[in-house]
């Protein structure tokens, strides 16, 4: 995805990113509002060693650093828990285990017992208990150890000072005897020996009671917990500046998450985007919700799709400079999709521009032409002209003859002769310089009529027929191979969708048949396209204009103002709107195709 990609879906996403960040956000504030108080007060322990001189030694000092996370673990540990637990009515040791912590000062001999409650006072009473129940079962754990050590050694000392009293004994008792001097000596040495041992055993016991004297006070508490007013939970400031980012950040995923879950198309940018065809013009969507078809064909001067559909005939003229764009063909992805009605308004102001323009209804299935312009349903038209040129060579009229040349168009539309064939299929609605073919009785197999060889002689005939201009209006592209047919025999295919219902599966469809038929696309039309009252300065253009023309009783064409010539309708397009379809910034305005 790229950087304008997301951009883009930022921008169209905006209203669900801002709901995210509103309602996440306010929820954390309101929650935070909701939540029960917290207040944390700390007790600092010291772990203070003695070494047996007046200076601190090495050992001491790392040994004090090494108690300092020891006894921290320990302030915390089950032990001490327990029985602060058992000072206070209704606590409980796994409460006390979510209250309290502690912590070592990095480089010092001091650790944190923090206690957090809803109680001020009650977190610094516990913060303190906890620090005076450690301290109490370090010194009785020391006592304790300290008494067993003293208790052994006085029992050695005893038991040394019985032997030595039992080697006097038997001393005193030899000396006397004739002959028991090597006795004398052996026992004289056993009696050094055991006032050596006992001499060591009271450096010892003297020893151990100047050690037990100095570390006695190894805990101390440097500084006593205080109840602290201001509550530590909930920080309102943060949780809300935290749930304002998650909000964000959950609204640009859900963002990302639905428009990559999205198929359908609803402007313009995303239709250019998904099938890099250009835009050739925005029709807007009526805003009389009953309009009938009647009403859609040649929009007035007040009407907004007046510019749009000149902009339109701009923009599909623009596609036709570098190679020779003669027939067009209209279709759509579904039915439906309002192709007969742009096609017809296409025709209406490709005439208005002073073009011989020959509209063809070739929508063999549900033609509507006849209907838009108030021809009768039993006109002749499109397949009596393909069958006409289908007939085999007899007494009557010659084929060839049929693929001659109608006369010229003038200013009041086709100047049809006898003999020429097709005049009897095409028909005058009204409009200078246009000309209808309806479809004519539909035939039972539209596909093969369209692929037939009589198909291409009616090509052959129209091509010197001196239309300037000739405009297929075909079925939909989708389950049906009419479009297909004609796609690789006209000069350019134009796609007609309905942004209102459009889908990106049906539209990759589309362009999949069209790239396989070999046909040249000059690009979309995006209709229906909803307008918000950014969109209202198109009314600007039509304030001051004359009307163009109206149909007045039976489809009677009246012009109150002359009709514009091509040159002023493509200044003015270029002037007031390129952008709505635009030629996406192509030099020489020529449209990229699907090939």
């Amino acid at each position: 995805m790229t950087v304008e990609r997301f951009w883009a879906i930022l921008v169209k996403r905006w209203i669900l990113i801002v709901a995210c960040f509103v309602v996440v956000g306010s929820g954390a504030y309101i929650a935070s509002k909701f939540m029960v108080p917290q207040y944390a007060s700390t007790a600092i322990v010291q772990v203070d060693i003695r070494s047996g001189s007046n200076q601190a030694d090495y050992t001491s000092l790392l040994a004090s650093d090494q108690l300092v996370q020891t006894e921290a673990e320990l302030a915390v540990g089950d032990p001490v828990l327990r029985e602060v637990a058992s000072h206070y009515a209704g606590v409980t040791v796994a409460e006390l285990e979510g209250e309290a912590s502690s912590t070592p000062k990095l480089n010092t001999q001091l650790f944190d017992i923090t206690v957090i409650d809803s109680n001020p006072t009650r977190a610094a009473n516990i913060a303190n208990d906890i620090a005076r129940t450690l301290i109490n079962q370090q010194v009785q754990q020391t006592q304790q150890e300290s008494s067993l050590s003293q208790q052994q050694m006085q029992q050695d000392l005893a038991n040394t000072q019985d032997q030595i009293n039992d080697t006097t004994g038997k001393i005193a008792g030899l000396q006397n005897k004739p002959g028991s001097q090597g006795q004398l000596v052996v026992l004289q040495a056993q009696l050094s020996g055991l006032q050596q041992h006992y001499t060591q055993l009271q450096t010892v016991l003297a020893q151990l009671e100047l050690s037990n004297a100095q570390s006695s006070n190894v805990l101390r508490i440097a500084q006593i917990a205080q109840p602290v007013l201001k509550p530590v939970k909930p920080n309102v400031l943060f949780n809300t500046g935290a749930g304002l980012l998650t909000g964000l950040l959950l609204g640009i995923l859900l963002a990302v998450l639905f428009e990559q879950l999205n198929t359908r198309v609803r402007n313009p940018e995303e239709l250019r985007e998904l099938l890099d065809w250009t835009v050739l013009g925005t029709i807007w969507r009526s805003r009389i919700a009953t309009a009938s078809k009647q009403e859609l064909i040649n929009p007035q001067s007040h009407d907004a799709n007046v510019e749009a559909y000149r902009i339109l005939r701009t923009n599909v003229g623009f596609s036709g400079i570098d190679s020779p764009l003669r027939t067009l063909m209209v279709t759509s992805p579904m039915p439906g999709d309002g192709k007969s009605t742009i096609a017809a308004n296409l025709a209406i102001y490709m005439a208005k521009a002073g073009k011989n323009t020959l509209l063809i209804d070739a929508d063999l299935r549900r033609p509507t032409q006849h209907q838009l312009f108030g021809l009768g349903a039993d006109k002749k038209g499109f397949s009596n002209a393909v069958l006409m040129f289908s007939l085999p060579v007899t007494g009557q009229a010659n084929p060839a003859q049929f693929a001659g040349p109608i006369p010229p168009l003038r200013s009041q539309g086709f100047a049809g002769t006898s003999g020429t064939g097709l005049e009897q299929f095409i028909h005058s609605v009204g409009i200078p310089n246009l000309r209808v073919m309806p479809s004519g009785p539909l035939p039972p197999n539209p596909s093969e009529l369209l692929d037939s060889r009589a198909m291409q002689r009616l090509r052959e005939a129209l091509s010197v027929s001196g239309a300037e201009v000739i405009i297929f209006d075909v079925p939909p592209i989708r389950g049906i191979s009419d479009a297909n047919i004609l796609a690789s025999k006209v000069d350019g295919t134009m796609v007609v969708v309905d942004v209102t219902r459009a889908n990106k599966h049906h539209l990759k469809q589309v362009k999949m048949l069209l790239t396989q038929a070999g046909a040249h696309v000059l690009g979309c039309v995006v209709n229906k396209q909803r307008r918000s009252r950014s969109d209202s300065s198109y009314s600007y253009y039509y304030y001051y204009r004359h009307e163009e023309g109206t149909f007045e009783g039976n489809n009677e064409y009246k012009s109150p103002v002359p009709v514009e010539d091509e040159a002023t309708s493509i200044m003015s397009a270029a002037r007031n709107g390129m952008r709505v379809g635009g030629m996406n910034g192509k030099k020489g305005g020529r449209a990229r195709h699907g090939k």
